[in-house]
């Protein structure tokens, strides 16, 4: 995992030459920066005031002003919306653990130990306020603003005041953005409320603000993009403000029509005054990206800094390319990655478990697409792995799959002139022997590194590449985003479990999947999942049962689905989610971060959703990489 510093920055001058002139224009700190530090810190005072006021409140309450303590909880919310596009870009790690993270218990290697973190923060509360009125639930609600206003108070010693650069503004807009799109249409953000349109509105409102303090000073070639800019932000509002139900609020054209373009022209707008890109952190989000479904949005490198070479090396790659489909890397000579992972089943195998090396008998679990595998930050269905280049030692040493060792391996391709050439060429000169443990799995983690999936017919369709896409998956992509749910777990742009905005981890969730599909009588399916992955941060009850969130880009290559492989059809898997899970099926799951209550998709609503995930598919570049 990426460890995210919380240090305030220094403040800083940022000068810049206008494009092809001499003379040279300067945002100062007595301009832009500390006129937007000056606003956010009133901001993040009100922000305090209001969660003083809400555990004033939640202690005092009782039955009869519950409806009064709703709408503290949507003026505390609604103020933070104003400074979350800052706060998390400077404080991402504490914002996601104590602030306006999911309401579900959590471990955090960088806050208490490890230990589990009990749900907490405004989400936890907007989800609060929304359960049946008890005894219980007020004293829980205590507990929830009690420690909002702790770690509020908090951080607001370590945090204020902010010190900001030029550029960091835009990217805590660009940034914002990016969130409202994920995490607020989608009502990740507001679990019990569903207030996500009117706290999307807010944020961009909020962020609109900030970017009026770039109308002075700005070099001639911009003004007409700062115009356009101040008009996709009026857009955007109007969208948002038009008297719409969440699940009617059409996703698609916010997307096209607001979402891209606001990001795309604000790094445009930063261009054309010069300012220079200074990220405050490292994360995956690659500013330089243009559109939020371009291909290289989300920068693969931050999630394998580590490696024995940078896994974009084209002699690493096909040297890859070659072991991924060999043989000799298994015991008995007959097993190769290939066996599990066929390209032209979405490089999965179309099986409910995989075969194994033994006549008769499967390996635990289904095999998962290892398209877009680079984009996570934990690897395999349970998350044993942090570290794409080590993902094949785990179907080395299984006694079910490779049954062997690197030693053996090593043997075998150092006898190979082939590969004696290869290697050298590939990892010659850093260290004695050419063929190791570590340029093995280099070169395999480089080969699957580079099958990325960007190019298919939604992908086209939103980045303005063709005007053709059907109606029924314009509609299955807005209900994927809404009342489906789907988004709020399956994060555009890669719809897996990596998390916006910044994308610097992955989750995994607790379904309550089954033996079998039995609605009338369900049986919970045995396999505890990532609690029993052999890592101590993950021994968890909280952890029992739960799976990782992987991608449903190219799934409709990939059947069957889940873990165990229960489902046939897409259809049958939207069905279970619709029931709510293995809880909805009244099944006692303990910690199901998937509602229990059902989804109320129609026939219909399910056919368009599946007819939006068939639009993700994309084996264009692979597949005739691999032809080679």
């Amino acid at each position: 995992m990426k460890k995210t510093s919380i240090l305030i920055g220094s403040i800083f001058i940022c000068f810049f030459m206008l494009s092809g002139k001499k003379t040279t224009i300067r945002y100062s700190s007595d301009t832009i920066p500390e006129k937007v530090a000056a606003l956010y810190v009133t901001d993040f005072y009100n922000f305090q005031n209001e969660v003083d006021l809400l555990a004033a409140l939640a202690n005092r309450s009782t039955f009869s002003n519950e409806l009064e303590l709703k709408k503290q909880v949507e003026k505390t919310r609604l103020v933070y919306k104003k400074i979350e596009f800052i706060f998390d870009y400077y404080q991402t790690t504490y914002n996601g653990a104590y602030i306006n993270g999911a309401p579900l218990p959590k471990v955090s290697e960088y806050f208490e130990a490890g230990n589990i973190i009990e749900p907490c923060g405004l989400q936890a509360l907007d989800e609060a306020v929304f359960e049946t009125a008890s005894e219980e639930n007020l004293q829980y609600i205590k507990v929830l603003a009690d420690g909002l206003k702790k770690r509020v108070d908090f951080v607001a010693k370590i945090h204020l005041p902010i010190h900001l650069k030029t550029s960091q503004i835009i990217e805590c807009i660009r940034s914002g953005i990016v969130r409202v799109f994920t995490l607020g249409v989608t009502g990740f953000d507001t679990p019990g409320s569903v207030n996500a349109l009117k706290e999307s509105y807010v944020s961009l409102q909020s962020m609109e603000t900030t970017f009026l303090y770039f109308k002075k000073g700005i070099s001639p070639e911009a003004k007409t993009k700062f115009e356009s800019i101040l008009a996709l932000f009026k857009k955007g509002k109007r969208l948002l403000k038009a008297r719409t139900d969440f699940n009617d609020f059409d996703r698609l054209v916010f997307l096209k029509e607001v979402v891209n373009p606001l990001y795309k022209e604000l790094l445009e707008f930063q261009n054309l005054n010069g300012i220079k890109l200074e990220p405050y952190k490292k994360h995956a989000q690659n500013y330089q990206a243009k559109n939020i479904f371009d291909s290289n949005f989300l920068n693969s490198d931050f999630y394998s800094e580590l490696v024995y070479l940078p896994l974009d090396n084209p002699k690493t790659i096909q040297l890859g390319k070659l072991l991924f489909e060999d043989p000799q890397l298994s015991n008995d000579n007959e097993m190769s990655c290939l066996s599990c992972h066929n390209p032209s089943m979405g490089f999965a195998d179309g099986l409910p478990k995989s075969i194994s090396n033994r006549e008769g008998f499967f390996t635990a679990r289904n095999s998962p697409s290892i398209i877009n595998a680079g984009y996570s930050t934990r690897y395999f269905w349970d998350m044993r792995e942090f570290n794409l280049e080590k993902q094949v030692t785990h179907v080395i040493d299984d006694d079910l799959e490779f049954n062997t060792n690197f030693d053996i391996i090593i043997n075998k391709l150092n006898k190979n002139p082939t590969y004696l050439k290869l290697f050298k060429e590939a990892y010659g000169g850093i260290v004695e022997e050419d063929i190791n443990e570590r340029s093995i799995g280099n070169a395999i983690a480089a080969y699957v590194n580079s099958l990325k999936s960007f190019n298919s017919p939604f992908d086209k369709y939103v980045r303005n590449e063709t005007n053709e896409y059907p109606e029924n998956a314009k509609r299955g992509f807005n209900l994927f985003m809404g009342k489906g749910a789907c988004g709020s777990c399956h994060f555009a742009p890669i719809f897996n479990g990596t998390i916006p905005p910044f994308y610097m981890d992955s989750e995994s969730e607790v379904l309550g999947i089954t033996q079998g599909f039995d609605s009338i009588n369900p049986k919970l399916d045995t396999d505890v999942g990532r609690m029993g992955n052999g890592l101590s941060i993950d021994n968890h009850p909280y952890f029992k049962n739960s799976f990782k969130t992987v991608s449903v880009r190219n799934i409709a290559l990939t059947a069957p689905y889940m873990h165990n492989g229960l489902f046939d059809t897409l259809e049958d898997v939207l069905m279970f989610y619709n029931l709510g899970g293995g809880a909805g099926m009244g099944l006692e799951v303990e910690n199901q971060t998937l509602p229990d209550s059902p989804l109320d998709l129609s026939k219909q609503e399910i056919q368009d959703i599946v007819a939006f995930m068939e639009t993700l598919t994309d084996t264009s570049e692979f597949t005739a990489y691999n032809k080679n």
